[in-house]
């Protein structure tokens, strides 16, 4: 009696080559599947945290209750210190999905998901299926990506418009790419490139025509420059851009000079931001936010400098490398320094870490297996000594709560370097074991954020305050601006006695504000009913002076009082 054919067993007997790649398909579907799940699903965890998040959530708040979409508005200020791209899409996410917090961290978390997925894709097609498992992996579990995927600012945009580009332009000089496609990812790049500058400015045209320089230094080949599809490329790249610009300037004839001289060439060149660090600040970010593929990192950037393919041809792993090394030296060069500024660099050094050779990058990372054990018992160390760190009283009992997510941390990296040590798999199922514990790790990073959220989020202040406060009553802020709580009171304060940032828009419209705690006493108590946010010193001047006021909502580092 025949045999009934297709079935599991006589797919794996007639051709077990295609069986096993059907599974490792599968495998591959359900890994990215877990991953991007669990990936969306951790920025619901936790209340946005000051200064950058409830910036960032509240600019798009406003622009999408205003209406208007040309200037951006922080707390009913002029605000902009930045491009809108970022929040127009997340003005749009909340028109879809409501002004939630998990609303205002889906684009970055998005962000974060494409830049690896881009990374790993673009690995495929210039070096083949490993190289895109260990530089996506890499991408996906090195510290500060994950953590700049969660937190809501501008640069996971950034890092992910500079990384399309990258592929774009990568794959345009590619000499295997047929001549007539070449165009179209030019396009890609230009468009990429438009992109980023709508996110963070002047910076997405500069890094990669610095990086091009020093790549064509270093190939002594000036052929991409003639490959850049200017004629094209250039006209969609101002027909992305320049509506904005034209239709802010004729809104707000101050843009010019505030945006370009002070935001760009002033930020950059001077303290006028007070973010001065030493110039080796970034060498510090690199060490830890690359961890845990610290060695990997290592040999890439100290080989990838060299050569790999003839004059003639385009080297992309040399071009990465000076991606690389111009984005570490531009932005330490800078007075005003953030950790978050070098992003963009983390997926090239991915790309070079894994496209490494087989022998050199499996030794690196069973080397690396040492450092996860190492990161393990640093951990338990620290979980064990918390209380001896903690000087200030006050914060104490909330660091203590970080106590057992250390714990786990150290779990989670012990138990992968032990993997790994005793595995004798390939590099990608290596790179596999040890960014599973490094993304184990981090879960337990946002767990640790949740416990200390009352020392950085307005959340559980804006959740104190009784819901007949909560609307009509005017809020002032005084003498501090805590970024969050307009976004979780849905509404806009009164600056009294503070400027900070939002010093250009005070200067427009000077009466938004009141300019010192004097004039804010009579307005005070004129007032039926109205609430006020300070910190405890200033509560306590005031206090001292008879003014009436009466505790609503209290967390360590600020207050809520009411008139009445």
């Amino acid at each position: 009696m025949p045999q009934a054919h297709g079935s599991p067993a006589d797919l794996d007997a007639v051709n077990p080559v295609e069986a096993g790649r059907a599974r490792s398909r599968a495998l591959a579907a359900l890994i990215l599947l877990l991953v991007a799940c669990s990936w969306l699903a951790l920025w619901a965890n936790r209340g946005l945290f000051n200064p950058d998040e409830g910036r960032y959530a509240e600019i798009p708040r406003e622009m999408l209750a205003s209406g208007d979409w040309v200037v951006p508005h922080l707390n009913g200020l002029v605000y902009i210190e930045k491009p809108p791209l970022q929040y127009w899409a997340t003005a749009l996410i909340y028109a879809v999905f409501g002004v939630h917090p998990w609303s205002a961290r889906l684009y970055t978390e998005l962000a974060g998901l494409g830049t690896i997925l881009v990374t790993a894709w673009l690995a495929l097609r210039l070096w083949g299926r490993a190289a895109a498992w260990r530089s996506g992996l890499m991408a996906g579990s090195s510290l500060l990506v994950m953590l700049m995927s969660h937190q809501l600012t501008l640069d996971m945009s950034l890092t992910f418009f500079t990384t399309v580009m990258l592929a774009g332009f990568c794959i345009a000089q590619d000499a295997r790419t047929e001549p007539h496609l070449r165009a179209r990812w030019m396009w890609l790049a230009w468009a990429s490139a438009a992109g980023a500058f709508l996110t963070k400015g002047l910076v997405a045209g500069v890094l990669p025509v610095l990086a091009l320089a020093l790549y064509s230094l270093l190939h002594r080949d000036l052929r991409p420059w003639r490959r850049l599809g200017l004629l094209g490329g250039v006209p969609l790249f101002l027909l992305l851009v320049t509506p904005w610009f034209v239709a802010i300037q004729h809104r707000l004839p101050q843009f010019f000079d505030f945006f370009v001289v002070r935001e760009h060439f002033q930020r950059y060149l001077t303290r006028i931001e007070q973010r001065y660090e030493p110039w080796w600040f970034f060498v510090e970010v690199l060490l830890i936010g690359c961890l845990p593929w610290l060695l990997p990192s290592a040999r890439a950037l100290g080989r990838a400098w060299r050569a790999t393919t003839p004059r003639e041809q385009f080297d992309a792993r040399q071009f990465l490398w000076a991606w690389c090394l111009v984005v570490l030296v531009f932005f330490s060069a800078s007075d005003s320094k953030l950790i978050p500024y070098i992003l963009p660099m983390f997926p090239a050094l991915a790309l070079l870490s894994g496209s490494a050779a087989e022998d050199a990058l499996r030794a690196d990372l069973r080397a690396t297996a040492l450092l996860l054990i190492a990161l393990g018992i640093a951990y338990a160390l620290g979980a064990a000594a918390l209380p001896h760190l903690v000087h200030d009283p006050q914060r104490l009992p909330y660091f203590l709560r970080i106590r057992w997510p250390l714990a786990c941390m150290a779990v989670a990296s012990l138990g992968g370097g032990v993997l790994v040590r005793s595995s004798h798999g390939d590099s990608v199922r290596l790179t596999l074991l040890i960014g599973a514990a490094s993304y184990l790790g981090f879960l337990c990073v946002l767990w640790s954020a949740r416990a200390l959220e009352p020392l950085y989020s307005g959340a559980p202040l804006a959740a104190q305050l009784p819901p007949a406060l909560r609307t009509g009553a005017p809020v002032y802020a005084v003498r501090t601006y805590d970024q969050s709580l307009p976004f979780y009171l849905k509404r806009l304060v009164t600056l009294v006695e503070w400027r900070g940032e939002l010093d250009f828009g005070l200067s427009l419209e000077p009466h938004k504000g009141i300019a010192s705690l004097q004039q804010f006493v009579p307005v005070w108590r004129t007032q039926q009913q109205a609430l006020a946010v300070m910190e405890p010193v200033t509560f306590d001047a005031l206090q001292r002076a008879g003014l009436p006021m009466v505790v609503r909502a209290r967390t360590p580092h600020e207050l809520i009082v009411s008139r009445r």
